[in-house]
């Protein structure tokens, strides 16, 4: 070491055997590009979209009433089908954000489920 530097005492790559090169070029070749080769592709729009449509379903039918008595019970359904559609399609393995458009499907599906007394109870 001179004056606190450090000398590299690696030969230069165009100085290594064949042998030695062939075997680091193949190792360059089995990595992966870097880290949004690990990445699933898509995003969690769908997933997100879907678990918010769902939330907006399941209040729907408990809003303050304005006069719609007879229609609001059925506000959870214009939500919560495209809400369904939203989170089968956010579940597709490719996308991120799975886990948030399971959440989505369930909130949809209770959604509708709470549809069903509260039409019976209200016609």
């Amino acid at each position: 070491m001179t004056n606190g530097q450090q000398i590299d005492h690696r030969a230069p790559q165009h100085l290594w055997p064949d042998y030695a090169q062939a075997r680091a070029q193949q190792r360059a070749r089995d990595l992966p590009a870097g880290p949004a080769a690990a990445q699933p592709a898509g995003s969690a729009v769908l997933g997100t979209l879907a678990l918010t449509v769902g939330l907006a379903a399941v209040l729907a039918p408990f809003l303050p009433p304005v006069d719609l008595t007879a229609v609001r019970q059925y506000g959870a359904v214009v939500l919560a089908i495209p809400g369904l559609a939203l989170a089968v399609v956010g579940l597709d393995r490719r996308r991120r954000g799975r886990p948030m458009a399971a959440i989505g499907l369930v909130v949809n599906l209770f959604a509708l489920a709470i549809l069903a007394p509260l039409a019976l109870a209200f016609p």
